[in-house]
Protein backbone atom coordinates (compact mmCIF):
# COMPACT_ATOMS: atom_id res chain seq x y z
CA UNK A 1 0.00 0.00 0.00
CA UNK A 2 1.18 3.37 -0.94
CA UNK A 3 2.10 6.00 1.98
CA UNK A 4 0.49 9.31 1.49
CA UNK A 5 2.22 12.26 1.14
CA UNK A 6 1.55 14.19 4.76
CA UNK A 7 2.26 10.59 6.44
CA UNK A 8 5.02 10.28 4.51
CA UNK A 9 6.75 14.07 5.55
CA UNK A 10 5.68 13.01 9.33
CA UNK A 11 8.30 9.81 9.12
CA UNK A 12 10.79 11.78 7.51
CA UNK A 13 10.29 14.31 10.20
CA UNK A 14 10.75 11.28 12.99
CA UNK A 15 13.91 10.07 11.25
CA UNK A 16 15.65 13.35 11.16
CA UNK A 17 14.50 14.27 14.60
CA UNK A 18 16.32 10.78 15.79
CA UNK A 19 19.26 11.47 13.50
CA UNK A 20 19.98 14.33 15.32
CA UNK A 21 19.27 12.77 18.84
CA UNK A 22 21.65 10.25 17.61
CA UNK A 23 24.40 12.97 16.98
CA UNK A 24 24.39 11.76 12.95
CA UNK A 25 24.91 13.62 9.93
CA UNK A 26 21.58 13.58 7.88
CA UNK A 27 23.55 12.02 4.96
CA UNK A 28 21.33 10.05 2.17
CA UNK A 29 22.50 6.78 3.85
CA UNK A 30 21.55 7.50 7.55
CA UNK A 31 18.56 9.20 6.32
CA UNK A 32 17.60 5.72 4.75
CA UNK A 33 18.09 3.96 7.89
CA UNK A 34 16.43 5.79 10.15
CA UNK A 35 13.89 6.44 7.63
CA UNK A 36 13.10 2.41 8.10
CA UNK A 37 13.53 2.69 11.75
CA UNK A 38 10.82 5.56 11.82
CA UNK A 39 8.30 3.54 9.72
CA UNK A 40 8.16 1.23 12.69
CA UNK A 41 8.28 -1.98 10.48
CA UNK A 42 11.78 -3.77 10.64
CA UNK A 43 11.87 -4.57 14.39
CA UNK A 44 15.42 -6.50 13.72
CA UNK A 45 16.71 -2.94 12.70
CA UNK A 46 14.75 -1.39 15.85
CA UNK A 47 16.82 -4.08 18.11
CA UNK A 48 19.99 -3.05 16.67
CA UNK A 49 19.66 0.87 17.14
CA UNK A 50 18.70 0.40 20.83
CA UNK A 51 21.73 -1.98 21.47
CA UNK A 52 23.58 0.00 19.71
CA UNK A 53 23.17 3.60 21.37
CA UNK A 54 24.84 4.71 24.48
CA UNK A 55 23.64 6.33 27.53
CA UNK A 56 23.99 9.68 26.41
CA UNK A 57 21.60 8.54 23.01
CA UNK A 58 23.73 8.62 20.35
CA UNK A 59 25.34 5.99 17.82
CA UNK A 60 28.57 5.67 16.26
CA UNK A 61 28.59 6.33 12.65
CA UNK A 62 30.22 2.73 12.19
CA UNK A 63 27.34 1.25 13.62
CA UNK A 64 25.04 3.05 11.25
CA UNK A 65 26.95 2.07 8.62
CA UNK A 66 26.54 -1.67 9.47
CA UNK A 67 22.90 -1.03 9.61
CA UNK A 68 22.83 0.48 6.49
CA UNK A 69 24.76 -2.68 4.77
CA UNK A 70 22.82 -5.01 6.73
CA UNK A 71 19.29 -3.90 6.80
CA UNK A 72 19.10 -1.78 3.60
CA UNK A 73 21.87 -2.83 1.21
CA UNK A 74 21.57 -6.51 1.91
CA UNK A 75 17.74 -7.10 1.93
CA UNK A 76 17.61 -5.09 -1.40
CA UNK A 77 20.34 -6.81 -3.09
CA UNK A 78 18.71 -10.38 -1.74
CA UNK A 79 15.42 -8.71 -3.41
CA UNK A 80 16.80 -8.22 -6.75
CA UNK A 81 18.31 -11.47 -7.19
CA UNK A 82 15.40 -13.59 -6.13
CA UNK A 83 13.11 -11.80 -8.51
CA UNK A 84 16.35 -11.84 -11.34
CA UNK A 85 16.35 -15.84 -11.27
CA UNK A 86 12.45 -15.90 -10.65
CA UNK A 87 12.07 -13.85 -14.33
CA UNK A 88 14.88 -16.29 -15.75
CA UNK A 89 13.42 -19.72 -14.21
CA UNK A 90 10.03 -18.85 -15.72
CA UNK A 91 12.18 -17.58 -19.36
CA UNK A 92 14.04 -20.87 -19.10
CA UNK A 93 11.00 -23.19 -18.05
CA UNK A 94 9.14 -21.95 -21.08
CA UNK A 95 12.28 -22.57 -23.67
CA UNK A 96 12.58 -26.00 -22.59
CA UNK A 97 8.53 -26.69 -23.54
CA UNK A 98 9.64 -25.10 -26.71
CA UNK A 99 12.95 -27.19 -27.51
CA UNK A 100 11.14 -30.68 -26.19
CA UNK A 101 8.19 -29.89 -28.60
CA UNK A 102 10.26 -28.75 -31.82
CA UNK A 103 12.23 -32.16 -30.58
CA UNK A 104 8.56 -34.00 -30.87
CA UNK A 105 7.59 -32.53 -33.93
CA UNK A 106 10.92 -32.90 -35.82
CA UNK A 107 10.60 -36.61 -34.59
CA UNK A 108 7.72 -37.59 -36.12
CA UNK A 109 9.04 -35.40 -39.42
CA UNK A 110 12.16 -37.84 -39.51
CA UNK A 111 9.88 -40.92 -39.54
CA UNK A 112 7.74 -39.61 -42.36
CA UNK A 113 10.18 -38.94 -44.55
CA UNK A 114 11.54 -42.97 -44.07
CA UNK A 115 8.25 -43.64 -44.76
CA UNK A 116 8.16 -41.94 -47.97
CA UNK A 117 11.79 -42.75 -48.77
CA UNK A 118 10.95 -46.10 -49.09
CA UNK A 119 7.52 -45.60 -50.78
CA UNK A 120 9.48 -43.36 -53.76
CA UNK A 121 12.05 -45.97 -54.12
CA UNK A 122 9.15 -48.99 -54.39
CA UNK A 123 7.77 -46.06 -57.28
CA UNK A 124 10.96 -46.46 -58.86
CA UNK A 125 11.24 -50.10 -59.48
CA UNK A 126 7.99 -50.40 -60.39
CA UNK A 127 7.74 -47.53 -62.82
CA UNK A 128 11.03 -46.64 -64.53
CA UNK A 129 10.22 -44.09 -66.74
CA UNK A 130 9.34 -41.77 -63.56
CA UNK A 131 13.06 -43.06 -61.99
CA UNK A 132 15.11 -39.74 -62.95
CA UNK A 133 12.27 -37.55 -61.55
CA UNK A 134 11.65 -39.86 -58.39
CA UNK A 135 15.21 -40.16 -58.14
CA UNK A 136 16.08 -35.99 -56.95
CA UNK A 137 13.11 -36.13 -54.74
CA UNK A 138 14.89 -38.89 -52.88
CA UNK A 139 17.94 -37.04 -52.12
CA UNK A 140 16.10 -34.31 -51.29
CA UNK A 141 13.86 -36.43 -48.64
CA UNK A 142 17.54 -38.18 -47.60
CA UNK A 143 19.44 -34.57 -46.97
CA UNK A 144 16.04 -33.38 -45.03
CA UNK A 145 16.02 -36.24 -43.01
CA UNK A 146 20.28 -35.95 -42.17
CA UNK A 147 19.30 -32.44 -41.26
CA UNK A 148 16.72 -33.62 -38.96
CA UNK A 149 18.74 -36.13 -37.44
CA UNK A 150 21.45 -33.11 -36.39
CA UNK A 151 18.84 -30.85 -35.49
CA UNK A 152 17.30 -33.46 -33.17
CA UNK A 153 20.49 -34.15 -31.44
CA UNK A 154 21.18 -30.39 -31.03
CA UNK A 155 17.74 -30.36 -29.35
CA UNK A 156 18.67 -32.75 -27.27
CA UNK A 157 21.90 -31.20 -25.78
CA UNK A 158 20.22 -27.99 -25.28
CA UNK A 159 17.96 -29.95 -23.21
CA UNK A 160 20.37 -31.15 -20.88
CA UNK A 161 22.04 -27.42 -20.84
CA UNK A 162 19.22 -25.93 -19.88
CA UNK A 163 18.38 -28.86 -16.91
CA UNK A 164 21.61 -28.10 -15.77
CA UNK A 165 21.21 -23.92 -15.96
CA UNK A 166 17.90 -24.26 -14.48
CA UNK A 167 19.34 -26.53 -11.27
CA UNK A 168 22.36 -23.69 -11.23
CA UNK A 169 19.52 -20.99 -10.92
CA UNK A 170 17.97 -23.14 -7.94
CA UNK A 171 21.41 -22.79 -6.21
CA UNK A 172 21.95 -18.94 -6.75
CA UNK A 173 18.00 -18.80 -5.01
CA UNK A 174 18.94 -20.99 -2.17
CA UNK A 175 21.91 -18.63 -2.13
CA UNK A 176 19.88 -15.27 -2.23
CA UNK A 177 17.76 -17.18 0.67
CA UNK A 178 20.39 -18.28 3.08
CA UNK A 179 22.52 -16.08 6.04
CA UNK A 180 26.18 -15.84 4.78
CA UNK A 181 27.39 -16.30 8.59
CA UNK A 182 25.27 -19.44 9.93
CA UNK A 183 24.06 -20.89 7.00
CA UNK A 184 20.49 -20.43 8.21
CA UNK A 185 17.46 -18.76 6.42
CA UNK A 186 17.48 -15.24 6.04
CA UNK A 187 15.55 -12.36 7.05
CA UNK A 188 14.12 -11.99 3.73
CA UNK A 189 13.14 -15.91 3.21
CA UNK A 190 11.34 -15.80 6.82
CA UNK A 191 9.26 -12.76 5.91
CA UNK A 192 8.26 -14.39 2.71
CA UNK A 193 7.42 -18.07 4.30
CA UNK A 194 5.90 -16.66 7.38
CA UNK A 195 3.14 -14.53 5.40
CA UNK A 196 2.86 -17.92 3.19
CA UNK A 197 2.53 -20.12 6.35
CA UNK A 198 0.09 -17.98 8.03
CA UNK A 199 -1.96 -18.02 5.28
CA UNK A 200 -2.23 -21.44 4.94
CA UNK A 201 -3.15 -22.09 8.72
CA UNK A 202 -6.15 -19.82 8.49
CA UNK A 203 -7.39 -21.84 5.65
CA UNK A 204 -6.76 -25.24 7.01
CA UNK A 205 -7.48 -24.43 10.66
CA UNK A 206 -4.15 -26.00 11.49
CA UNK A 207 -1.97 -23.96 14.50
CA UNK A 208 1.20 -21.89 14.08
CA UNK A 209 3.24 -20.76 16.57
CA UNK A 210 6.18 -18.51 16.40
CA UNK A 211 9.63 -18.72 18.30
CA UNK A 212 11.65 -15.45 18.47
CA UNK A 213 15.31 -16.29 20.33
CA UNK A 214 17.91 -14.03 21.24
CA UNK A 215 21.49 -14.67 22.71
CA UNK A 216 22.09 -13.32 26.15
CA UNK A 217 24.69 -10.69 26.75
CA UNK A 218 25.50 -11.08 23.41
CA UNK A 219 26.98 -7.80 22.85
CA UNK A 220 28.29 -7.84 26.41
CA UNK A 221 30.47 -11.64 24.93
CA UNK A 222 31.22 -9.57 21.82
CA UNK A 223 33.06 -6.57 23.38
CA UNK A 224 35.09 -8.92 25.31
CA UNK A 225 36.09 -11.49 23.44
CA UNK A 226 36.06 -9.12 19.69
CA UNK A 227 34.05 -9.79 16.95
CA UNK A 228 35.41 -13.34 15.36
CA UNK A 229 34.63 -15.12 18.13
CA UNK A 230 31.27 -13.35 18.35
CA UNK A 231 30.31 -14.68 14.92
CA UNK A 232 31.93 -18.26 16.17
CA UNK A 233 28.83 -18.10 18.66
CA UNK A 234 26.37 -17.18 16.09
CA UNK A 235 27.40 -20.05 14.37
CA UNK A 236 27.20 -22.16 17.23
CA UNK A 237 24.27 -21.20 18.08
CA UNK A 238 22.84 -21.46 14.34
CA UNK A 239 23.90 -25.28 14.23
CA UNK A 240 22.37 -26.11 17.44
CA UNK A 241 19.14 -24.67 16.91
CA UNK A 242 18.84 -26.12 13.10
CA UNK A 243 20.03 -29.64 14.42
CA UNK A 244 16.43 -29.50 16.33
CA UNK A 245 14.35 -28.28 14.00
CA UNK A 246 12.48 -30.37 11.71
CA UNK A 247 10.38 -30.97 8.75
CA UNK A 248 8.12 -27.86 7.55
CA UNK A 249 9.62 -25.76 10.49
CA UNK A 250 11.97 -22.79 9.62
CA UNK A 251 14.49 -21.34 11.14
CA UNK A 252 16.07 -18.20 10.24
CA UNK A 253 18.28 -15.22 11.70
CA UNK A 254 16.14 -12.46 12.72
CA UNK A 255 18.63 -9.97 12.68
CA UNK A 256 22.08 -8.78 14.93
CA UNK A 257 21.78 -12.15 17.28
CA UNK A 258 18.20 -13.25 17.15
CA UNK A 259 16.67 -16.02 16.05
CA UNK A 260 13.38 -16.77 14.53
CA UNK A 261 11.25 -20.48 13.86
CA UNK A 262 8.11 -21.16 12.30
CA UNK A 263 6.86 -24.16 13.34
CA UNK A 264 3.60 -24.97 11.10
CA UNK A 265 0.88 -27.24 12.61
CA UNK A 266 2.40 -26.52 16.26
CA UNK A 267 0.42 -25.69 19.20
CA UNK A 268 1.65 -22.79 21.39
CA UNK A 269 2.46 -25.56 24.73
CA UNK A 270 4.58 -27.82 21.65
CA UNK A 271 6.21 -25.02 20.73
CA UNK A 272 7.68 -23.89 24.13
CA UNK A 273 8.52 -27.38 24.56
CA UNK A 274 10.64 -27.47 21.52
CA UNK A 275 11.82 -24.10 22.90
CA UNK A 276 12.86 -25.36 25.47
CA UNK A 277 14.07 -27.96 24.61
CA UNK A 278 16.77 -26.01 22.21
CA UNK A 279 17.52 -23.47 24.90
CA UNK A 280 19.00 -26.50 27.54
CA UNK A 281 20.96 -27.72 23.84
CA UNK A 282 22.28 -24.27 23.59
CA UNK A 283 23.45 -24.27 26.86
CA UNK A 284 25.07 -27.59 27.33
CA UNK A 285 27.65 -26.78 24.73
CA UNK A 286 30.61 -24.89 25.84
CA UNK A 287 32.50 -22.67 23.59
CA UNK A 288 36.60 -22.30 22.79
CA UNK A 289 38.52 -19.58 21.72
CA UNK A 290 39.18 -21.82 18.24
CA UNK A 291 43.60 -20.23 18.41
CA UNK A 292 43.94 -20.53 22.01
CA UNK A 293 41.23 -23.31 22.73
CA UNK A 294 40.41 -20.93 25.50
CA UNK A 295 37.11 -22.24 27.35
CA UNK A 296 34.50 -19.35 26.87
CA UNK A 297 31.81 -20.80 28.93
CA UNK A 298 28.95 -21.40 27.91
CA UNK A 299 25.71 -19.02 25.96
CA UNK A 300 22.32 -19.11 27.38
CA UNK A 301 18.92 -17.97 25.58
CA UNK A 302 15.72 -16.27 26.09
CA UNK A 303 13.42 -17.15 23.90
CA UNK A 304 9.05 -15.71 22.77
CA UNK A 305 6.28 -17.54 21.92
CA UNK A 306 3.41 -16.45 20.68
CA UNK A 307 0.45 -18.64 18.87
CA UNK A 308 -1.28 -17.20 15.34
CA UNK A 309 -4.73 -16.09 15.82
CA UNK A 310 -7.58 -14.94 13.91
CA UNK A 311 -6.91 -11.44 12.15
CA UNK A 312 -3.48 -11.84 12.60
CA UNK A 313 -0.71 -10.23 10.60
CA UNK A 314 2.78 -11.29 10.49
CA UNK A 315 3.34 -8.00 12.50
CA UNK A 316 0.96 -8.18 15.41
CA UNK A 317 2.16 -12.03 15.29
CA UNK A 318 6.10 -11.24 15.49
CA UNK A 319 4.99 -8.29 18.20
CA UNK A 320 3.40 -10.55 20.50
CA UNK A 321 6.59 -12.87 20.12
CA UNK A 322 8.64 -10.10 20.50
CA UNK A 323 6.84 -8.84 23.90
CA UNK A 324 7.21 -12.53 24.94
CA UNK A 325 11.11 -12.53 24.54
CA UNK A 326 11.14 -9.33 26.21
CA UNK A 327 9.64 -10.69 29.35
CA UNK A 328 12.26 -13.28 29.58
CA UNK A 329 15.18 -11.14 29.18
CA UNK A 330 13.12 -8.94 32.03
CA UNK A 331 12.63 -11.58 34.06
CA UNK A 332 16.10 -13.67 34.71
CA UNK A 333 17.08 -14.32 30.78
CA UNK A 334 17.51 -18.03 29.88
CA UNK A 335 13.90 -18.97 29.86
CA UNK A 336 11.26 -19.52 27.48
CA UNK A 337 7.81 -17.46 28.52
CA UNK A 338 5.02 -17.75 26.13
CA UNK A 339 2.49 -14.95 25.00
CA UNK A 340 -0.03 -16.69 27.87
CA UNK A 341 2.42 -15.72 30.61
CA UNK A 342 2.94 -12.05 29.43
CA UNK A 343 0.66 -9.28 30.84
CA UNK A 344 -0.32 -5.94 29.55
CA UNK A 345 2.23 -3.90 31.67
CA UNK A 346 5.16 -6.30 29.93
CA UNK A 347 3.30 -5.29 26.46
CA UNK A 348 3.38 -1.46 27.35
CA UNK A 349 7.27 -1.78 28.60
CA UNK A 350 8.15 -2.96 25.57
CA UNK A 351 6.84 -0.67 23.27
CA UNK A 352 8.25 2.03 25.01
CA UNK A 353 11.67 0.69 24.51
CA UNK A 354 11.45 -0.02 20.73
Amino acid sequence: MTVGVEPSHRIAERALEALKEADLAATPRNFEVWYAFAEGKNPALARDIQIATDEFGKVSQKAADQFYRHHIQHADLSRDVIDLVTRFRAEVSDLHDMIEQTGEHTAGYNATLGDLSTQLRQTTAEFPAVGKLLEGVIVVAKDMHSQNEHLESRLADSVTEINTLQRNVENIQAEAMKDPLTGVANRLLFDTELERQMDEAKETGAPLSLVLADIDHFKRFNDTWGHQTGDQVLRLVAEVMNANVKGQDLLARYGGEEFAIILPDTTLQNAVTLANHIREAVESRRLKKRRTEEDLGTVTMSMGVALCRKGDTAETLIERADQSLYAGKETGRNRVVSETEVKGDWAQKRKGAA
